[in-house]
């Protein structure tokens, strides 16, 4: 008798470890909250500056309508997307955003939200964007851009590594970085793929010829990190992008040494 006890015990053990870990539910993102003009896709709800800012989020604090993170609102102008996931019953919810990155969603009675930078529409269902949510939902359960705000348009632009290294503080200014900022931190993922393990500032980056210290080519753009910490800079030039076909064009930076805009 107390030989089968033993063995019974053992099945059980046994039967829980075999047994599989329950996964959160994956919803999948497929273009709510956008529309199709004949051209390009476009917002169906947009909410900018600061007639925005007071309706995008709820309870006016502004948690929704900011990008980077709860409780701050979003600066007049700035591009963002609001995500929404109805799973009414679910405990906890995350986002898996274009970048790569997974962050956690708000919990907004039945629903979660999230204020995301923005992304283009075919960038979101491309990846895809796809929300994982933990407990039993109820009902309908979709993931849906809510609002946001489109980038207003810009000019490509291409100011060189050589440019940021000696350009006065004035001009690092309008990109509203400072040169003691780390790589990892700002140029990477969205201009260079792979975070340095040696984590430099950016003026460390910019003054290492090649920066080949730093990684090799990388994507999206097949810069290496000196001439992506160059591109990442020119992306924040206010009315201006990088333009991966300008490099090389020295007349292509809008703005001199002391942060000027050119004529």
């Amino acid at each position: 008798m107390k030989k089968f006890y033993w063995l019974l015990i053992a099945v059980v053990v046994m039967l829980v470890a075999a047994a599989p870990v329950m996964a959160g539910t994956t919803v999948t993102y497929t273009g709510q909250g956008f529309n199709f003009d004949g051209t390009t896709w476009n917002l169906n709800d947009e909410r900018c500056g600061a007639a925005g800012q007071g309706t995008a989020n709820d309870g006016g604090t502004g948690q929704f309508a900011n990008w980077n993170g709860p409780g701050q609102p979003y600066q007049t102008g700035q591009a963002y997307l609001v995500w929404v996931l109805t799973a009414n019953g679910a405990t906890s919810a995350t986002l898996n955003l274009p970048d790569g990155s997974t962050v956690d969603m708000i919990k907004v009675g039945g629903t979660f939200k999230y204020a995301s930078q923005y992304y283009p529409y075919l960038s979101l269902v491309n990846y895809p964007v796809t929300a994982e949510y933990e407990g039993k939902a109820k009902g309908n359960v979709q993931l849906v851009v809510s609002h946001g705000c489109q980038p207003f348009e810009t000019e490509g632009a291409w100011c060189s590594p050589g440019y940021w290294r000696n350009a006065q503080d004035a001009a690092w200014a309008l990109t509203g970085y400072q040169k003691t900022d780390l790589f990892n931190n700002t140029v990477v993922p969205n201009f260079y793929d792979t975070a340095s393990a040696a984590n430099p500032t950016l003026i460390q980056v910019l003054t290492t010829p090649g920066a080949n210290t730093f990684g090799a080519a990388s994507a999206p753009y097949g810069l290496n990190a000196f001439n992506a910490t160059g591109a990442f800079l020119t992306n924040q030039i206010p009315g201006f992008h990088f333009d991966p076909t300008l490099i090389g064009n020295e007349e292509a930076c809008p703005i001199d040494n002391h942060g000027n805009f050119k004529p």
